[in-house]
């Protein structure tokens, strides 16, 4: 049910990014930063919010009791913000869409700490590339569903062709999910009167102890640089392939099934190699890849080669999510994992706050070079991934021995 969730929320995601997206942007006219701050203001959000939450999760609260309420909150925003793109409600979509990102990310804070929980220690890296699999699958998925939609050969609202892949993709969503929500059980939390203040307090006093242990302030460092770099190219990407290469989104699909495909394969691959050699080390040989790749994929010229480029890449985007989370997973202490994996996606998410403004000042500031300014933003992102492999340096190896609780 864990892996099934995975696929779930991929299916969404996919096709918010690729179709709203070139919707907003490309159709409507939008400007490209108006797209990108979606996230950073999504981000703020979730800083007024996950650390504490992470702390009364820890103490009081079920996480799938919160899965249940943001999946909820995911579907019913994202479908109003389809109907609403599928209407030519420009703004309001792009409101809706930004709220409901928030929720689609709060989510992750109840969900990802359960790899804990349904994995020993030995496993997790293989637990976690299953989900990451599963993940990239439903991404292909999403594309494949979306894609009669996207061709106009089905309709529901006879509004833009990209605007009518939005509410199929959010009702799958919603019914893949209802196994994990209904059927997963969890041990009742001990009911506690507690105050909301004192509890404020309290998380920052525990944050305080938790960046204390070695290795998670350093890891989640570089997480927020390396992952800012990789997520902006990410959620970009249909729009570069539209401003640079001018394909139909037809070819987009497909060649986003290809790197997919890899995805899938280096999320499966990875974890199993980092439980044999050691979860850092690999992680740094991703990170090391990024530095060459990115630039590569900016400024190939020749599209066969720029095809095969990306479906190579897909390998990296699915090894890069993997690892992460579990080298996150052997650096948190026992007690403290939900608060730590709070902070994880928090960092996950706050990582989008500086990489969609410095994409789209490059943009705004480079109109002259015409289409090259997105493979000169594309290569700006080289800079984030070098600053988190310099941070990386400072991560434990998995071979010592970690803290099992520490104090509040």
């Amino acid at each position: 049910m864990w892996v099934l969730y995975d696929f779930a929320n991929s299916i969404i995601s996919i096709v918010f990014f690729l179709y709203f997206s070139q919707w907003l942007v490309i159709e409507q006219g939008i400007p490209d930063i108006w797209y990108n701050l979606a996230f950073p203001i999504a981000a703020v959000l979730l800083l007024l919010t996950v650390p504490t939450t992470g702390v009364l999760l820890d103490k009081y609260w079920r996480r799938i009791a919160g899965l249940r309420y943001t999946t909820i909150g995911t579907a019913v925003l994202y479908g109003f913000c389809s109907y609403l793109a599928a209407h030519g409600q420009t703004i309001e979509a792009l409101v809706v869409f930004t709220i409901g990102l928030y929720f689609y990310l709060l989510s992750f804070t109840f969900y990802t700490p359960l790899l804990n929980d349904i994995a020993s220690p030995e496993k997790r890296g293989r637990v976690s590339g299953y989900g990451i699999a599963a993940n990239y699958l439903g991404q292909i998925a999403g594309l494949l569903i979306a894609l009669p939609f996207a061709t106009g050969s089905l309709n529901l609202f006879s509004g833009s062709q990209r605007a009518e892949t939005l509410l199929p993709a959010v009702m799958v969503f919603f019914l893949l999910a209802l196994p994990m929500l209904i059927l997963f059980k969890e041990p009742p939390a001990q009911k506690i009167e507690f105050s909301y203040k004192t509890e404020v307090r309290r998380s920052l006093r525990e944050t305080k102890t938790l960046f204390t242990i070695p290795g998670v302030f350093a890891f989640l460092t570089a997480y927020f640089f390396f992952n800012d770099a990789i997520l902006t190219a990410s959620n970009n990407f249909a729009i570069f392939l539209e401003q640079v290469w001018k394909i139909s989104d037809t070819t987009k699909t497909y060649l986003m099934l290809g790197i997919l495909a890899t995805s899938a394969l280096g999320g499966l691959v990875s974890g199993q190699i980092a439980d044999r050699v050691g979860h850092k080390r690999t992680l740094i040989y991703i990170l090391s890849g990024w530095l060459i790749i990115l630039p590569l994929i900016a400024w190939i010229t020749d599209f066969k080669l720029f095809v095969v480029a990306a479906i190579i890449m897909g390998l990296w985007f699915g090894s890069n999510w993997t690892v992460s989370r579990s080298v996150m997973s052997y650096l948190c202490p026992r007690d403290k994992h939900n608060l730590t994996f709070a902070y994880f996606g928090l960092v996950e998410r706050v990582s989008a706050f500086v990489g969609p403004i410095v994409w789209g000042l490059v943009l705004s500031n480079a109109i002259s070079l015409g289409p090259s300014r997105y493979r000169l933003a594309a290569t700006v992102l080289t800079v984030f991934v070098f600053f988190g492999l310099l941070a990386m340096r400072k991560v434990p190896k998995d071979d010592i021995p970690r803290p099992q609780h520490i104090l509040a």
